[in-house]
C-alpha cells in the first residue's frame, strides 16, 4: 500500500514546478454514460489518484501558490443518506483527509464559491493569482457534459486576466519514474497474474472455448483477493492469435494449435501486463518451436540490451532488425523488409496506474521506468501467432525482470502442462 507520505511528497514535487501566484485545479472525473439510464463503471482520472490517493467520483483538488506558500483544498461529496442506500458508502471528510494527507477537506457544493473567492480580485481575500493550471488531457470528462477544456473557456470568459497552462505533462513526467513503493505494488500485481496463468496451464486442452480460459483467469484473480483485471483479457487460439487485440474469444480450441494470452491483474490500481503463448495440447510442433524460439530470443535480447539513455524508438529498431535477421535465417521470410508484415506493433510502453501508462516516448529511459518487453510474430497463413511479454524495471545499469518468475521456456511450459487437470 502506498503511504500517505508518498502522496504528499508527489504533490510537493509538482507544486515546486508551479509559478508563484498560480492556482491548480484537478478533477477526479465522473462515470461516462453507457445507455439511457446507466453509466460505465467509474474509473478515476489516474493523474488525480496519483496525487491524492482519492478515487471517489466527482472529487476536486485546488492548490494555490502565493509567495512560495501552498494551500490545498480537497472537495468531496457530502453525506447523503438516500444515495448511500442505493450506491453505498462514500468517504467522510475525515476519511478523505487521512487518505490524502490534505487538511482542508470541503464538500463539493462549496467548490464554485471557493474557487470564485480565490480568483476574484475584488475580494482581496487570498491575494492575486494570474495563472491557472488544468489537466488538459483530451476528453478529460469532469461532468456529464463537461471537460476541462470547457472549464478553461468558462473561467477565461469570467476572469480575463488569467493565463492558462496545461499541467498534464508535468504530472506524467512524475508518473514515469516509479518509487520503491510503486514497484512493490507492480510486483504484487504480477504475482497475482502468475497465479491466474498457472491455473490456465493446468486447464488448457482441446475442446474448450477461448472464453472459458479468459473467464478462468479473471475468476482466479478475483477469487484470490477480489482483484480487478488490468484490461480486457486477450485469449486467442490458432489464427485468432495473429490479430493483435483479438476481441471475440468464442472459438473452440483445436488440437495442435497455439493459444496466446495477453492479460494482467491489478493491485491497488497498479497494472500487470503479461503475454504468454502455450500449445493447446501440451506440446509445441517443430515449426511452432522455431517461431516461438525466435520471439523468446528477441525477448531475452531486449532484457540484455535495454538500459538508461536508450529511447523506446531505438529499442524498437533493434527488435525489428533482430526479428528480420532471424526470420530470414529460418526461411520464414525471403527479404528483410518483409518482417513488418509479421511484426507490426511496438516493442514497449510504460506501465503503472494504466496498462499503457502515459509517457513522453521521445525521452531516454531512466532508472525507475517500468516498461513492457513484448516482441511477437504473427503468421496468418500458418495459423501461428506468438507474443511473449514481460514487465521490466529500468535500473542504473540495465533492467530487472519483474515478471521473471512466470515461466516462458519451451521445456518449462511443456513440463507444467504434463500435470493438467
Amino acid at each position: 500500500m502506498i503511504s500517505v507520505k508518498e502522496f504528499k511528497d508527489r504533490r510537493e514535487r509538482l507544486y515546486q514546478e508551479l509559478e508563484d501566484g498560480s492556482v491548480l485545479v484537478l478533477f477526479a472525473g465522473v462515470a461516462k454514460k453507457s445507455s439511457g439510464d446507466e453509466c460505465y463503471d467509474f474509473i478515476v482520472n489516474r493523474n488525480f489518484q496519483y496525487l491524492t490517493n482519492i478515487d471517489q467520483e466527482g472529487s476536486i483538488l485546488i492548490a494555490t501558490k502565493l509567495d512560495g506558500q501552498v494551500i490545498e483544498y480537497l472537495f468531496v461529496s457530502e453525506y447523503d443518506e438516500v444515495k448511500e442506500k442505493w450506491t453505498g458508502k462514500r468517504l467522510t471528510s475525515n476519511e478523505a483527509s487521512k487518505l490524502s494527507g490534505i487538511t482542508n477537506v470541503l464538500y463539493l457544493n462549496t467548490y464554485d464559491v471557493q474557487l470564485s473567492m480565490i480568483l476574484d480580485r475584488k475580494a482581496h481575500t487570498y491575494g492575486e493569482f494570474s495563472t491557472l493550471y488544468l489537466d488538459m488531457e483530451p476528453d478529460n470528462k469532469i461532468g456529464e457534459d463537461r471537460t476541462t477544456r470547457e472549464v478553461k473557456e468558462l473561467l477565461g470568459a469570467n476572469y480575463s486576466y488569467l493565463q492558462f497552462k496545461d499541467i498534464y505533462k508535468n504530472i506524467i513526467l512524475l508518473r514515469m519514474v516509479k518509487s520503491a513503493q510503486e514497484i512493490e505494488e507492480l510486483k504484487e500485481a504480477i504475482s497475482k497474474t502468475n497465479i491466474g496463468l498457472t491455473r490456465i496451464l493446468k486447464a488448457i486442452k482441446p475442446g474448450l472455448y477461448e472464453y472459458q480460459l479468459s473467464s478462468l483467469f479473471e475468476y482466479t484473480i478475483k477469487d484470490y483477493d477480489y482483484s480487478e483485471i488490468s484490461f480486457d483479457t486477450i485469449a486467442a487460439s490458432g489464427i485468432n492469435a495473429t490479430t493483435l487485440h483479438y476481441p471475440n474469444p468464442k472459438d473452440k480450441l483445436k488440437d495442435g494449435d497455439l493459444m496466446l494470452f495477453d492479460l494482467g491483474a491489478r493491485n491497488n490500481s497498479y497494472c500487470a501486463d503479461i503475454s504468454r503463448t502455450y500449445p493447446i495440447n501440451g506440446k509445441f510442433t517443430d515449426l511452432q518451436k522455431v517461431i516461438y524460439g525466435i520471439v523468446l530470443e528477441c525477448n531475452k535480447m531486449v532484457i540484455k540490451t535495454v538500459k538508461p539513455g536508450m529511447t523506446i524508438a531505438e529499442l524498437q529498431q533493434k527488435v525489428v532488425d533482430f526479428l528480420a535477421r532471424r526470420c530470414l535465417e529460418e526461411g520464414l521470410i525471403k527479404d528483410l523488409t518483409e518482417i513488418r508484415r509479421y511484426y507490426f506493433h511496438n516493442i514497449s510502453h510504460h506501465i503503472g496506474l494504466d496498462t499503457h501508462d502515459p509517457s513522453d516516448r521521445t525521452l531516454p529511459l531512466v532508472s525507475g521506468n517500468v516498461i513492457s518487453d513484448e516482441p511477437g510474430l504473427y503468421f496468418k497463413e500458418l495459423g501461428i501467432g506468438v507474443r511473449i511479454e514481460d514487465d521490466l524495471l529500468i535500473t542504473d545499469d540495465g533492467c530487472y525482470v519483474l515478471s521473471g518468475n512466470i515461466i516462458k521456456e519451451i521445456k518449462d511450459i511443456e513440463r507444467a502442462m504434463l500435470y493438467r487437470e
